[in-house]
């Protein structure tokens, strides 16, 4: 039995990126993904990230990027990348319906993961909005990490 849960956590954390799930820790209703969008020299991850919440049904959509001189992982708010006639926006001047915040991914022993998710590439363990949780803040509701919970591929 020991050895089923050792291959179990073993095959989560050798999962592809864009087969991730993650959960919200202590607040299992909200729920995040991967989903492969167009490559850009502006957008280089070829990845949106969608954060689910079963309470309100909305699905909001970020897209990873990395900091100009203080070389901090960002996440920039979009439009519905599953839109017809969604397009990778303007790094200058795109619409942002929710702004910018900073992401922090981590493996599964917590190290920091010094760059954004890449398509292609295997998911982290970890991640953590470090400015989520305030009163107003209707997307990430709680400052606490969304945590690799499976490896199906099924989105929000």
């Amino acid at each position: 039995m020991i050895g089923l849960l050792a291959l179990a956590t073993v095959s989560i954390h050798g999962c592809p990126i864009e087969n991730a799930k993650y959960v919200l820790r202590h607040t299992p209703d909200v729920t995040a993904f991967f989903k492969p969008v167009d490559r850009s020299p502006d957008w280089p991850g070829g990845l949106a990230w969608g954060v689910h919440s079963k309470k309100t049904g909305k699905t909001s959509w970020w897209l990873p990027w990395n900091g100009g001189s203080d070389n901090l992982q960002n996440i920039a708010s979009t439009t519905d990348v599953a839109a017809e006639d969604w397009r990778p926006p303007n790094p200058d001047g795109g619409p942002r319906p929710l702004g910018n915040r900073e992401f922090l991914s981590m493996d599964v022993d917590y190290n920091i993961i010094d760059e954004i998710p890449q398509r292609g590439r295997l998911a982290p363990a970890h991640i953590l909005i470090p400015d989520a949780g305030s009163s107003q803040d209707n997307v990430f509701v709680a400052k606490q990490f969304f945590d690799l919970a499976s490896c199906t591929g099924t989105g929000g």
